[in-house]
C-alpha cells in the first residue's frame, strides 16, 4: 500500500498541475518494487492494473489535505498500459 511518505516523494517530482496517470507513472518509476507488490497482492483481480491504479487514485483523494493537493477537473490521458482513459487532474496548493 502506498504511504504518505512515498506520495510526498512522488509529488516532489511532479509539476504543480498533474493527473493521476502522471502520479502513477512516477510512482512506478520511483517505487517500482512497491508497485509490483501491489499488483501481486491483487493477482486474483480480473483487472489488476485498474484495481491498483484506482487504489492509488483513492489514496490521493482521501489524503488531499495531508498531501496539499486539490482536485481540479477530470481529464483523459494515457495510462501505464498505453490506453487513454479518464482520470483526475490535480493541483498542488503549496509549493513542494
Amino acid at each position: 500500500m502506498i504511504t504518505i511518505a512515498e506520495a510526498d516523494e512522488v509529488l516532489r517530482h511532479l509539476p504543480n498541475e498533474f493527473d493521476s496517470h502522471d502520479f502513477i507513472e512516477k510512482y512506478l518509476t520511483v517505487f517500482e518494487r512497491d508497485y509490483v507488490n501491489m499488483l501481486i497482492n491483487n493477482i486474483d483481480s480480473t483487472t489488476i492494473f485498474r484495481t491498483v491504479n484506482a487504489t492509488i487514485g483513492r489514496f490521493l483523494s482521501n489524503n488531499q489535505e495531508t498531501l496539499n493537493i486539490r482536485k481540479i477537473t477530470r481529464t483523459d490521458s494515457q495510462n501505464v498500459r498505453g490506453n487513454v482513459t479518464d482520470n483526475q487532474y490535480w493541483r498542488k496548493y503549496h509549493e513542494r
